[in-house]
This record gives structure tokens, sequence and C-alpha cells, in this order.
């Protein structure tokens, strides 16, 4: 636990370095994505370069090495409490975590361990699993996962870089194993770390002016503004819902992306050594999370590449500096092709239908954004740029990407987009509820055009409020209602029995179809998965879906390719187990040895 706590000190310690927080909950956020970013970093280094040291040794030799970096920095730190009025400020983060903590709690509540069966609904059954299994096959795995759980151990066309340092943090704390009991607080954890972030870069972008007279957004109140905040993140949540209240790859790095972003903003009127300080960690931020998720990473790519895109052609910089950010874009432009590799590639324009509801939904409250960020061009030049190149990338994947996974995944970056620059939405927003103060409350009109006008107001809001409700009807029918699967203790035994005695790459011979328990609770692969984008749809998914509905030359056929057989009771009277080896039974389920 040394190792763990020399992170988080090292962490603490960078947070109030790299911002000048004018609120503890945006200090201690912030320290909790660098912690995230310093495992990761610390993850990479260790399993692609380091195998030889042992893991607690090699983390606390890095811990050791972060804190002494932070404390040759301890002149640029600062206290979130330096600023009058925080513990104020806080607590209208306090409110927006409330809100988000209550959107999550019934969904938390009803997937997971329920005493000690496991229960999963709808994503659960995809996202969740495939989390959890590349975690657990990270525990068997000496550098980053490349082995496939849903395919027999193939080729993995998936960063698992996140994975393997949540392998080594819980390997630290001697969880191991046993880390799914912890899933409900792990998620509140997270919530707790990226609700805040939201607020860091609405301080960094839109600071409060010190003078308290002076108007903030043309408003007297500051309670107001503030606010105005609140409401304006909750929209950013909403619209995504689903990215915010379960556990799944994207959702533990939203926060990192979140602080390379106001890194870059801060980033972006500094000169010398102060620059330095914030754009070398947000750099490397951005290049963990492209080594971490495809999506994210590569929208956290494009902030490194908008950064460098306005330094290049801003002549108030030294010739030396704008050559450097020429070598930075394309050092960008190197990093995103080589992440993208054997994963990707683009043809001839074409339009998928599949996809075009998801980009509708997510495109709609982008193109506000969008307009704002034109309008704020000249102001608020990084996150408008940011915005408006990150919503480029999300429609030429639309339209331009060969694989259907990746077009169905474009509206991520229309998303990421809105994400990047919603605080822009501040300003047409007071100034148009101005107008309708104005025009609807102030000005003497006739009856019929203040009902009229009410009657608009209450249609924009209709119109707008649509995508909250496909998203949030979406979220909570899928986690809640369908598909529910339960993974009984019995089976659980079973599966851990599985994991104790089979090889690293065994592979087992299970149902094909959801919720794919074997690596969710163990490092083993399964043959194949039925219908599931981590897994080959060839002949062999065919024969062994065939297999499990009866046919006995299908059965002997898969049988040859696998290690181990798990049936259920029901599953038994299909098969022909006569001349199989028995090596494990419970009430729910028995182990067959293959070979």
């Amino acid at each position: 636990m040394l190792e763990l706590i020399l992170f988080a000190v090292s962490a603490l310690f960078a947070s109030g370095i790299l911002f000048h927080h004018k609120r503890a909950f945006t200090y201690l956020a912030c320290a909790g994505a660098l912690f995230e970013m310093e495992m990761m970093l610390s993850a990479y280094i260790r399993r692609q370069f380091v195998h030889n040291i042992g893991g607690q040794t090699f983390y606390l030799l890095a811990g050791i090495l972060l804190v002494a970096l932070c404390a040759s920095l301890y002149k640029h730190w600062k206290s979130p409490y330096i600023t009058p009025g925080s513990g104020k400020r806080d607590g209208f983060v306090g409110i927006a975590l409330i809100v988000v903590f209550a959107l999550a709690y019934p969904i938390i509540s009803a997937n997971g361990y329920r005493g000690d069966n496991f229960v999963l609904h709808g994503f659960y059954n995809g996202d969740v699993v495939t989390f959890a299994s590349l975690i657990n096959k990270s525990f068997a795995t000496i550098g980053l996962v490349q082995e496939n759980p849903f395919s027999a151990n193939g080729s993995l066309e998936y960063p698992t870089l996140l994975h393997g340092a949540f392998a080594d943090f819980f390997s630290l704390t001697g969880i191991d194993s046993g880390w799914l009991r912890f899933l409900s607080i792990m998620t509140y954890a997270q919530i707790l770390i990226t609700i805040p972030m939201f607020f860091l870069l609405w301080d960094t972008v839109f600071p409060e002016p010190k003078n308290k007279s002076e108007l903030w957004f043309g408003i007297v109140s500051r309670n107001t503004v503030y606010g105005l905040q609140v409401i304006l993140t909750l929209i950013a949540v909403g619209l995504s819902l689903d990215s915010y209240v379960y556990p799944q790859s994207h959702f533990f790095l939203i926060a990192s992306f979140l602080s390379a972003l106001a890194l870059f903003s801060s980033a972006l009127g500094q000169k010398g050594e102060r620059q330095l300080l914030l754009v070398i960690p947000a750099i490397c931020i951005a290049i963990l999370l492209l080594l971490a998720n495809t999506v994210t990473g590569t929208a956290a790519a494009g902030l490194v590449g908008t950064l460098a895109f306005i330094r290049i052609f801003d002549r108030k910089r030294s010739v030396k500096e704008r050559a450097l950010y020429l070598l930075i874009g394309f050092g960008v432009l190197l990093m995103m092709r080589a992440a993208s590799t054997s994963r990707v590639s683009f043809m001839h324009p074409h339009f998928s239908v599949s996809a075009a509801n998801d980009m509708i939904r997510a495109g709609l409250p982008y193109l506000f954004v969008l307009a704002a960020a034109v309008y704020a061009l000249s102001r608020k030049q990084y996150l408008a740029i940011s915005s408006i190149l990150i919503g480029f990338l999300g429609v030429f994947t639309f339209f331009l990407a060969d694989r259907n996974i990746v077009t169905e995944n474009a509206s991520r970056f229309l998303y990421h987009g809105f994400l990047i620059g919603f605080p822009l939405l501040a300003g047409p927003i007071i100034t148009y509820l101005y107008f309708l103060r104005r025009e609807i409350r102030l000005t003497s009109r006739p009856a019929s055009e203040i009902i009229s006008g009410w009657i608009g107001v209450i249609i924009i809001l209709a119109i707008l409020f649509m995508p909250f409700g496909i998203s949030a009807g979406s979220t909570y029918s899928n986690l809640l209602k369908n598909d529910a699967h339960t993974i009984s203790f019995n089976t659980q035994e079973t599966l851990w029995w599985i994991d104790a005695h089979a090889k690293p790459l065994d592979v087992i011979i299970a149902n094909p179809n959801e919720p794919f328990s074997v690596p969710l609770f163990t490092s083993k692969a399964l043959l194949r998965t039925n219908d599931y984008w981590l897994s080959l749809q060839d002949t062999t998914t065919e024969a062994i879906v065939s297999a499990f509905a009866g046919d006995a030359a299908s059965q002997q056929e898969v049988l040859a390719q696998g290690n181990y057989l798990l049936l259920t009771p029901e599953e038994q009277k299909t098969w022909d187990v006569s001349k199989l080896k028995k090596v494990f039974e419970s009430p729910d389920s028995v182990v067959y040895w293959l070979k």
C-alpha cells in the first residue's frame, strides 16, 4: 500500500501545481484523475518494457520518483482555499454530484453483486463484461493483453492499458480476483472524480472576476452564474448518461480527458516555463488516453493537434516555437495513425442508416455548441477550434469508416465535441434569456403574441429535451429492465475452479450467448461468442451455436478446439458426454476436461 500512498501524495501535489483551484472538490478530483494517469503511465512502462522487476518494487520506485518530481516544483503549488468563497463554490459542485449520484443509484443497485449472485442487465452484458474480462486477463498477462478472451485467445483489436493499470492497482491493494465485489464503490468513486472536473474547466475557461463589483457574464449575482454552470454541466452529463452511471472503459477516462482539456486551455496564454509545465503533462495524458481508448484517445490527440494548429499560425510566437509545434502536430498525426493500425481504414463515402439515429441525437445539441464555437472563435479560441475539429472527426468517421463498429461510434466524437465546447453556451444562453425577458415579459404586446411566444419557447425546450429523453430512456431501459442474467454463487464457484486449474491460454467451450460468464469471472478465453463485436463471426461461431442447439456433428467439431467444456444441467441433456472426463460439478454446472 505504500506505493499507492506515494502515488496519491504526488497526485495531490501535482493537482495544486498545475492549477490554482478555486474549489476543494476540483482540487481533489483533479488529484484523482492524475492518480489514474500515473497508474496508467507506470503500468505501460512496466508491462511493455520492465518485465523483470517485481510489481511492488517497480511501483515503489515509480512513486518515489513522482513525489520527488512534484516536490521539486513545490513553489508552484497553491491551496484551493487561498481564494475567498471556495466553500460556496464547492456547494454548487455538491449539487451536481448529488444529482448524478441519484441518477446512478438505481443502476448500481440493480446490477453487479446482489448478495452472492451477480446480476447483469442490458449494457452490462457487453460493456461491463468486456471491461471486467480484460482486467481479469491482465492479472494473468505479463505485458498488455493481446489475446482475445471472447475468441479463443486470437488477436485482440482493443487497447488494454486501462485494464492493465486496474489489474496492477488491485494487485498492490491485495484484492486481486475479488475486485468485482468493489465494482459499485469504483463507480461512485469515479463519479466523485469526474463531475468536479467539469467545474475545473469552468474555472479555467471563464474565471470569476476578482473584483466583486465587476459583472460576470453581464450578471450581478454570482450565484446565478454558479447555478448556470450546474445546469449546463448536468446537460453535458445527461446527453450521454450511460457514460457516467455505470463502469465501462471510457467512464474511467472522461475525467482525465477533461483534465487535459483544462491544461491545454490554461497553456494557450502562457509562455516559457509555465507553458511547458502545463503542456508536457497534458500531452502525456493525451498519449495515455490514445493508448487506452480509441475514441476518447483520438479526441485527446485532437486537443494536442488544436494547440499545435493555433501555435503554428500565431505570429506573436518565435519561429523556433512555431516550428516545435509543427513537429508536435506531425507527431499527433503519426500517433493517431499508429493507434488505428489494423483497426480501421477509410474508403469511399457512404451512409450508415443504423448509425444515423445516434448521429442525429448527438448532432442536435452539438449544432448549438458549433454555433457558439463559431461565435466565440476570437475570444475562446482553443475551445472553439477544438470543438469544431473534433466534430469534424465525427462526421468524417461516419461517412468514410469501413467498419460498422467504427461507424457506430462516430457519434461519440460529436459528443466529445459537445463536451469540449459546452461552456461556450453560457454567454448565448444568457443573451437569449434576456431577449425573451425583454420581448415577452417587458414589451407591451397583444395577448395573442405573448401566448404564441410562450408556446414557441415550450416547443424549443421540448425539442431540446428529446436527446436527454432518448439518452435516459435508453440507459434505464437497458440497465434496469432488459436482458437480465443472474450468475449464481454455485456457478461462480465452478468458474473459480476453472480459473485455478486451467492453464493461462486454455480455451473454454461454453454457451456462446450472453452473459459470457467465463471471461467475466476468470482469466480464460471462450472459444467464440455469438453476435458480439469482439468475437469472430465465422464457421467456428456457426458450429458452436449449432452444438449448443444439439447438433452432434458440430459438437464433435468444437470439442477438438477447446480444453474444457462447461455445461449447465439443461445443456447436458443435449450433449454426448459419455466419453468425457468430468473434473468438477456443482448444482448449476459441470466441467469436463477435453485435453
